[in-house]
């Protein structure tokens, strides 16, 4: 609250809506309290004032659905700045990695289902090549990326012990996509795709 009232107060104090910089300082307060309605109502704030929210906005979104434990708002924060044509990065794509390890199936699933667009768009930077700096734009998993992965991965052997969901088709389903990431070799993966590329050409 205390961050929403000094927000106001600076709005009719300089007689401004302020800027990116000022709605994603605002939006880090609130993200570390897992203030996940009041992170959505100034991201709404932003878009009415004509002010464009960029990576590191969603990517604080998502955060604070770290600290609520909400996997399922975080999957919806990576659809909402898609559809804004904002591309998640690997910071984003890390924090909402973080957000599935609730302990539930449901979020080893959403888990895989994230890392799954990871490497969908992983496959599309080497491609493509990388549009925009290093540290905004990038997908490329990190070493946090896969203590993440593995950090689900184990999540999900807990899921198959418990009887949450059979181990085989854990292992067919749920388990690629995270080991995908653990095991993700940059010059590997190039090597893949220039051989998927030729074998089209052919």
């Amino acid at each position: 609250e205390l961050t929403l009232l000094v927000f106001e107060a600076m709005k009719s104090t300089h007689d401004t809506d302020g800027n990116t910089i000022t709605f994603n300082i605002a939006l880090k307060r609130l993200a570390k309290q897992g203030q996940t309605a009041a992170c959505e109502g100034i991201i709404i704030g932003m878009l009415e004032a004509g002010i464009e929210p960029n990576v590191v906005t969603y990517t604080t979104a998502v955060g604070a659905c770290v600290k609520a434990m909400d996997s399922v708002k975080a999957y919806e924060w990576l659809r909402r700045m898609r559809s804004r044509n904002v591309g998640p990065n690997f910071h984003t794509y890390n924090t909402a990695l973080a957000s599935c390890l609730d302990g539930s199936l449901e979020g080893s699933q959403r888990g895989s289902l994230i890392a799954e667009e990871m490497m969908q768009d992983v496959d599309n930077e080497l491609i493509e090549g990388l549009k925009g700096p290093t540290d905004y734009a990038s997908v490329i998993p990190d070493k946090y990326t896969k203590v993440l992965a593995r950090k689900l991965l184990k999540q999900l052997r807990e899921n198959w012990r418990s009887g949450d969901i059979e181990m085989q088709v854990a292992k067919l389903t749920v388990r690629v996509a995270l080991k995908a990431l653990v095991d993700f070799d940059r010059s590997e993966e190039a090597t893949k795709i220039q051989k998927q590329r030729d074998a089209m050409d052919l």
